[in-house]
């Protein structure tokens, strides 16, 4: 006997941590949601914030939008081709581009692209998790799997965890789960 689908799905931690809770009846729907940024954040942490400087270098904090977009634009994109394998980074590079060329500039552009990003991730991971699911378990427990994570996305503070991670808000402990450790953590009745 398994002890589910969750512990051979080819993901970090977080997001084996999203599916279990995602997958068990047990969880209340906000305790789903409450496993979305430590999913993100885990992404985040291996693959975008070793170039955030880099990005931020480029993007500058100002507010007031750039008279050489195009100039931006170019530095952005040979960013991104310096570190092509890597989806995440990719991803929020294409959505600061767009964000620069709507007229965002400096922390609002990235703070949009970090977003639309981190949305972007949570969708594809949605997806992952669900291929996976779809292998070992019936399309019934999918398809269930699959709502709870949409939902749990939905209600999950992204907005704030893209502030964080960009480092327009302060980092705090709450951006983890609360671990349950006695009697009285159990399941709500």
């Amino acid at each position: 006997m398994s002890d589910g689908p969750h512990k051979s799905l080819p993901m970090r931690r977080g997001w084996k941590k999203f599916a279990a809770r995602a997958d068990k009846a047990v969880f209340e729907p906000d305790q789903v949601a409450e496993a979305v940024a430590p999913a993100l954040e885990g992404d985040w942490e291996e693959e975008v914030a070793s170039h955030l400087n880099a990005l931020r270098g480029v993007v500058g904090n100002g507010d007031e939008p750039s008279l050489f977009q195009h100039e931006s634009v170019s530095e952005l994109e040979s960013l991104k081709r310096a570190n092509p394998g890597n989806s995440l980074w990719c991803a929020l590079i294409d959505n600061v581009i767009q964000a620069v060329l709507a007229g965002h500039a400096g922390r609002d552009a990235l703070l949009a692209g970090a977003r639309a990003a981190l949305f972007d991730r949570a969708a594809r991971g949605i997806c992952q998790v669900e291929e996976h699911y779809l292998r070992r378990t019936t399309e019934a427990r999918t398809e269930r799997l699959r709502a709870r994570m949409h939902k749990g996305i939905a209600s999950a503070p992204i907005e704030s965890l893209a502030r964080r991670l960009v480092g327009l808000e302060s980092p705090n402990a709450a951006s983890r789960p609360p671990k349950r450790e006695g009697l009285d953590d159990g399941v709500r009745l």
